[in-house]
């Protein structure tokens, strides 16, 4: 089952390098990608009603600091392969939705915050 996301880009909290930066290593296994130090922000129209298939991402301690659980699906956004994670703690909306990818997107096909656009998001294999 897939899932069709429509909304626009919004400006993030400029913390997404740094968390990726973090989760790296898991993201690499669970995602199948290097992931660019950085998220494109969504504000999806509606409440995303995911798949129920994820990869997961455990909760874990690093250097004494605590780390929560992400679920990861694998997307499509402007025909390039990416994932949508969705953090267990976060401070953004319900409706904010937030894609990585091995390269940054925002460059890569010249968007700007308030932009349209449509993620499809899959299940996990």
């Amino acid at each position: 089952m897939s899932l069709i996301v429509k909304g626009r880009l919004v400006q993030g909290s400029k913390e997404g390098a740094y968390w990726v930066s973090q989760y790296r290593s898991k993201l690499m296994n669970a995602c199948g990608f290097d992931p660019f130090p950085g998220t494109l922000n969504i504000e999806a129209n509606e409440v995303p009603r995911y798949p129920s298939k994820a990869n997961f991402i455990s909760s874990f301690t690093q250097e004494g600091k605590e780390f929560g659980a992400v679920w990861c699906y694998p997307c499509v956004i402007l025909n390039a392969r990416g994932a949508v994670v969705v953090p267990e703690a976060t401070h953004h909306s319900t409706r904010i939705v937030e894609v990585i990818a091995p390269y940054p997107l925002k460059s890569k096909f010249d968007l700007k915050t308030g932009d349209y656009v449509e993620v499809e998001v899959d299940e996990a294999k």
